[in-house]
């Protein structure tokens, strides 16, 4: 499914970087397993080891394709039905099982109810990590597959949120 030098998106750890292929002895016995190196910038990158018959219960998926750029953008600029009347571990039950899907368009609708509701309260802490989570997901990947800078995804982000300035983002970055 997958090969070394591939960008892939693991479920809550984010944008990881398969470096390598290769038996691993797991729970006592060999499997095959991909590497991967996260995308988290600390002096040592947390490395992850994925057999590779639990990507797909995993959730590990390829970067989006850039046509998929719009309907992110889309679901970040909707603002139609959210309700904050729910209790704040139910919402953020909610959140991280959409983190947990793996799901881009779900991270994406994470980081917008959490910007409106940002706007009106504080976040809890489980609330602000998610929040932090689901928009260091959407800025990577996002740059990565627009093939752009990562600043420049963040500013078109912020445009978003920002109530003073709903203008939509640079032609470049629709295309």
């Amino acid at each position: 499914m997958f090969k070394v030098g591939d960008v892939v998106v693991y479920p809550i750890q984010g944008v990881a970087r398969i470096t390598a292929i290769r038996i691993e002895k797991i729970g006592g016995a060999d499997q095959l397993c991909y590497i991967l190196e996260t995308e988290i910038k600390t002096p040592r990158r947390p490395v992850i080891k994925l057999p590779v018959d639990k990507v797909e219960a995993n959730g590990v998926r390829h970067i989006i394709d850039a046509s998929e750029y719009p309907k992110v953008i889309e679901i970040l600029r909707n603002r139609g039905g959210r309700t904050t009347s729910q209790t704040w571990n139910r919402r953020h039950r909610e959140y991280q099982e959409k983190m947990r899907s793996g799901s881009i368009f779900q991270a994406a609708e994470v980081f917008r109810d959490l910007s409106i509701l940002k706007q009106s309260k504080d976040l809890s802490h489980g609330e602000r990590r998610l929040f932090d989570q689901a928009k260091n997901l959407l800025i990577k990947e996002l740059s990565i597959a627009k093939k752009t800078d990562e600043g420049e995804i963040e500013r078109t982000i912020n445009k978003i949120f920002n109530p003073g300035n709903q203008q939509p983002p640079p032609d470049n970055l629709e295309k």
